[in-house]
């Protein structure tokens, strides 16, 4: 051989030695523990969001600004579009509150994700990494979310490589269609004492509308309504709590989860027809008695309604 092909020999071993190197550290990350992270982040960071809910009736598009501190505490306030400037939402990690003039509202949070249950997370959907890429200037790795069953959305996320932060998402229907679209245009990470503790209050009367926590075998008691512990499609009693409306009317909120979305249930009296504050999500009724049962959840409806007949 030689001495020029020797030479061309060992730029090829060093080229392919290189590009094993690199294949190795591109190595896609585990999916449930990638998306472990994505759900609670060990940052503090603040930014702006673009968020659009084509399952709405006008097809909304609203720009939030965000400061999110780690343990679920956060901040939301909407930036745009005009009805809804100057809405805040405010979490302590474990409740939320949409503040509106001043005066906070507790919120149900069906449209959430939940970190709560991770093994049903793998039990009901399939998660796969689908490769890497850039999200606002930094590298994110894209994965997916299936559902076992018919009718659950499909979701998707871009979730920052470093710190798990979700830098854009995508829910889709079936079909394919899309639901809801988010996406991160700016993003800062600070150290968490940069955050003004005043950012994460919420006023006074609002521990007046907290939810009071409830074992099951109270609620089934108190309401004389049976709460399973499980549901059809992977759904399980996650927690339940009474609440105090306005003019003094109580419900009972018992929460269902399949460890990514939830199923909220209330029982309330006949004549109550509460404001849910999220158009998109599916909606069944069913009498019992002197009460109502609602059932609440992001899910095909025909899903709903057959879970409906559990009670």
């Amino acid at each position: 051989m030689s001495e020029r092909s020797s030479i061309f020999a060992v730029q090829i071993l060093l080229l392919s030695a290189i590009a094993f190197a690199k294949a190795l550290g591109e190595s896609a990350p585990d999916p449930l523990s990638l998306f472990r992270k994505a759900l609670n982040p060990p940052v503090a960071y603040t930014c702006k969001v673009v968020v659009s809910s084509w399952g709405s009736p006008k097809g909304d598009t609203a720009l939030l600004r965000e400061w999110r501190l780690p343990g679920g505490r956060y901040r939301i306030e909407y930036l745009s579009p005009p009805k809804l400037k100057g809405t805040v939402i405010v979490s302590d990690g474990k409740k939320r509150w949409r503040v509106v003039k001043g005066k906070a509202i507790w919120e149900i949070d069906v449209s959430e994700l939940t970190p709560e249950r991770l093994d049903l997370l793998s039990e009901n959907y399939r998660l796969t990494v689908l490769g890497s890429t850039t999200v606002v200037g930094r590298k994110a790795w894209q994965i997916a979310i299936v559902p076992k069953v018919k009718g659950k959305p499909h979701h998707k996320f871009w979730i920052d490589s470093e710190h798990g932060v979700i830098l854009k998402g995508e829910v889709l229907g079936e079909k394919g269609l899309p639901i809801a679209f988010m996406s991160v245009t700016e993003l800062e990470f600070l150290a968490p004492t940069k955050f003004p503790t005043s950012l994460f209050s919420v006023p006074k009367e609002a521990a007046t509308n907290s939810p009071k926590q409830l074992t099951k075998l109270q609620a089934q008691s108190d309401w004389s309504v049976r709460l399973p512990d499980k549901l059809p499609f992977g759904f399980v009693l996650e927690r339940v709590e009474e609440l105090v409306l306005p003019k003094k009317l109580s419900v009972l909120h018992a929460v269902y989860s399949d460890g990514l979305m939830r199923i909220s249930l209330f029982v309330l009296p006949s004549d109550l027809k509460p404001s849910l504050g999220a158009p998109r999500v599916s909606v069944v009724r069913k009498l019992l008695g002197k009460r109502v049962l609602l059932l609440v959840g992001n899910i095909d409806k025909n899903l709903l309604e057959r879970i409906a007949g559990e009670f």
